[in-house]
């Protein structure tokens, strides 16, 4: 009976073909409630879009923070690295340089008693020649 005088006052106030009013007779609770309903999904489908983009942005700094710091770890290695290399290098070159001295220190004390062995292999000439000379001396007196 409500519904009656409902429609029997928008009968009276508005002309009775007109299709959006008949509509909204018929309809208009139920095209209210979608209507509810579409606006409550779409403020959780944009507080789930605002979430995820929150969560998204939050995910690339943190990627960024980790990127920037394996960065700073590996310039510190190489750093390091090259470091080391250059210390060993410096130790095998000092190593070379020393084992080169040494090598042309032997190699000139073998030559000089090498020098050494002839001069007295010629001191025993010239003493063995003196000797053949005196006695050739004497044996012609």
């Amino acid at each position: 009976m409500k519904h009656k005088h409902m429609s029997t006052k928008k009968t009276e106030t508005t002309p009775p073909n007109s299709v959006d009013q008949i509509r909204d007779i018929l309809f208009g609770e139920q095209i209210n409630l979608i209507e509810k309903r579409f606006a409550a999904l779409e403020k959780n489908l944009m507080n789930s879009i605002e979430k995820l983009a929150q969560r998204v942005d939050k995910t690339n700094k943190e990627i960024k923070e980790q990127i920037s710091q394996s960065n700073k770890e590996l310039s510190a290695d190489n750093s390091q690295l090259e470091q080391q290399q250059t210390q060993a290098l410096n130790k095998l070159e000092s190593t070379l340089n020393a084992k080169i001295i040494e090598t042309e220190s032997d190699l000139v004390n073998q030559l000089q008693m090498e020098i050494q062995k002839l001069d007295n292999k010629a001191s025993h000439r010239k003493d063995l020649a003196q000797l053949l000379t005196d006695m050739a001396t004497k044996l012609a007196d």
